[in-house]
């Protein structure tokens, strides 16, 4: 099993012992996460390409939450990304190239380090202001369609997984909002019935779990 998303996939805020892979491998299950805070549909679709078609899994849980269409309007305006919607067989056989990617993080935090020890905090604070103006789940106000793109990048995955004989599920995770305030995640529906129209199974964590305890 390959599972992709975003920091609910990663298991962002609990142990590692506590995410979701974990517990599916505590259940004797063979998985693999490669969800990671920040991520959209687009990256999950590069991310299949990169990793899981070489691996080829029986099983792919794409787990969807509210913010991912707001996601991918950033998304589409990158060349690279956007080739992995474009291209069939684009790739950069991130697979192999992991101790070049070590090297290129490695940089990253590094001159991020050395920009705190040079006070420039502020800079920090407010991307770190940005983020958790996302992660709180505010109503993005969508300047595009993100409508086509979704249903693209969703078929696009659903049938690679199916090319090498493995089955795609869509993970609905539902937003804390709707259990505050009583109202329904924004674009449910829609999300919903792109998934049924492209024939792919519905896990809807709200239906299978929370809708059954106070």
């Amino acid at each position: 099993i390959i599972l992709t998303g975003d920091s609910f996939t990663e298991g962002y805020s609990v142990h590692s012992n506590e995410s979701i892979s974990a517990i599916l491998r505590q259940l004797d299950f063979n998985v693999i996460s490669i969800g990671k805070g920040g991520n959209g549909p687009l990256t999950e679709l590069a991310a299949l390409k990169e990793y899981a078609k070489p691996l080829k899994p029986k099983i792919v849980f794409w787990l969807y939450y509210v913010s991912d269409l707001h996601d991918i309007e950033s998304e589409m305006k990158s060349p690279i990304l956007s080739k992995y919607l474009f291209e069939d067989d684009y790739s950069q056989n991130l697979i192999s190239r992991q101790e070049e990617i070590d090297d290129v993080l490695i940089n990253y935090v590094q001159s991020k380090w050395k920009m705190e020890r040079e006070g420039e905090r502020w800079i920090i604070n407010l991307l770190k202001l940005s983020k958790l103006r996302n992660m709180i789940n505010l109503k993005p106000a969508l300047n595009f369609t993100p409508i086509p793109f979704f249903r693209d990048i969703l078929q696009e995955s659903k049938q690679m997984v199916s090319n090498w004989d493995g089955k795609m599920y869509f993970v609905y995770l539902p937003s804390i909002n709707r259990y505050l305030t009583g109202s329904e995640d924004l674009y449910r529906d829609f999300v919903l019935q792109t998934a049924s129209e492209l024939d792919i199974p519905i896990i809807d964590i709200h239906n299978e779990v929370f809708e059954h305890h106070q």
